[in-house]
């Protein structure tokens, strides 16, 4: 039998509904909640400048003392805090988020020729893709989209049409002449497909619509959950294995990596308007909310019994569902994705999600790397605040329709 984690007591409180603002008190209006927490989140980021400072350095986890800790651009994390500050400024208006977010998006142009990595999609969306939507005539738009489509030129270089994906740039568990592939570079497609309408070659959507539909074939499994890495056989193509590398077995899903595809899926609509894409991203979200509790934060796997919360996944379906709803043509199941999307939100803005009184800079606690060889685990990590801002913003962009 699995040894529970000491925070199976913790967790377990988490499987109460958390409707309330902390107090007995009857659920309070979800603008107001979202209001506050934004407030207390633009109060967050702007004491973060300080507590990062170097212009150079990028949040990616934090310690159990709440304290960001700090990677170079090529950390696979580093565009998610200068995008979180560009969310700032669209949420706020006010130009010392603009200023930070595009001092921060700077140190992030080096990787643009990093063939190195399969992730280009995350770093340069965040930063350089929000600041030229944000600022289209500002006099650095047109360098901004210079980079944007040299960092997508980059990334499509790495496609195996052997494999038909653009595979993983990283393996835990490397077999000899293998191609890994794992969930996440769906997230990355993003990055491409707007290459591809925005001056890139063409031929990348071509190259990208293979990768999803591969991606579905393989990554998902008959019950709906899914692998995180899928190997094939560098000469044939043949799969060798699937499994995970950040779940908990190989039978099991990766509740962050699921997200990546709920999210991926809902992209990959937006850009085809293939039926089957959002189909597919559907069908993911329907398994990742079936499997969550009450409160709606995540366990970092959806089978294990090692209790550990992940804000992160949660956050990043939420967005995805606020984009997805508005694509669906069902009047039933959109009303049941927008309520599943305002009700996630409501549990990330609310303790014990909220960072709210905790001391920190950091805006979501308890998210989770991977239980068994990191210590970055219920901790703060800046995609969750990056995905909540996201998700905040899209709440308030649908009540503005």
């Amino acid at each position: 039998m699995k040894i529970i984690n000491v925070s199976y007591l913790f967790f377990v409180c988490w499987l109460l509904p958390a409707f309330t603002d902390g107090s007995n008190v009857k659920p309070r209006k979800l603008d107001k909640i979202v209001d506050h927490a934004l407030s207390v989140s633009l109060q967050c980021l702007t004491k973060s400048v300080e507590e990062v400072n170097d212009r150079s350095r990028y949040p990616n986890y934090a310690t159990k003392e709440l304290k960001w800790k700090l990677a170079t651009s090529k950390d696979w994390t580093s565009g998610f805090y200068p995008g979180t500050l560009w969310y700032a400024y669209e949420l706020s208006g006010k130009e010392e988020f603009k200023k930070w977010a595009q001092e921060w998006t700077r140190g992030i142009e080096k990787e643009k020729f990093n063939t190195g990595t399969h992730d280009l999609g995350f770093r340069f969306n965040c930063t350089f893709g929000n600041g030229l939507r944000l600022a289209p005539q500002d006099t650095a738009s047109a360098r901004y989209r210079e980079i944007m489509l040299t960092a997508a030129a980059t990334a499509d270089s790495r496609f195996s049409p052997v494999a038909g994906q653009y595979p993983s740039s990283w393996d835990k568990k490397p077999l000899p002449n293998s191609i890994p592939a794992v969930v996440d570079v769906m997230m990355n497609l993003e990055l491409l497909m707007w290459a591809a309408e925005n001056g890139g070659d063409p031929k990348i959507k071509e190259r990208c619509i293979t990768h999803a539909n591969t991606a579905f074939r393989d990554f998902v499994r008959k019950d709906g959950g899914t692998f995180h890495v899928v190997r094939y056989d560098k000469n044939t193509g043949k799969i060798l294995n699937k499994g995970q590398l950040q779940g908990d077995t190989d039978s099991t899903t990766w509740t962050r990596g699921h997200a990546w595809m709920v999210y991926g899926f809902t992209v990959m609509y937006r850009y085809t308007k293939n039926p089957e894409y959002l189909k597919n991203a559907m069908s993911l979200a329907d398994y990742f909310l079936a499997h969550l509790p009450e409160n709606r934060i995540a366990n970092w796997d959806f089978q294990s019994e090692i209790l550990l919360p992940d804000a992160s996944a949660s956050a990043i379906v939420t967005s995805a569902l606020f984009e997805m709803q508005g694509y669906v043509a069902d009047k039933n199941k959109r009303k049941q994705y927008l309520s599943e999307a305002k009700n996630m939100l409501r549990h990330l803005c609310l303790p014990p999600a909220f960072s709210e009184g905790k001391g920190t800079n950091c805006l979501l606690l308890h998210s989770t790397q991977y239980y068994r060889n990191s210590d970055n685990n219920d901790v703060p990590a800046i995609f969750a605040d990056y995905y909540f801002m996201e998700s905040i913003l899209r709440y308030k962009q649908l009540k503005e329709k």
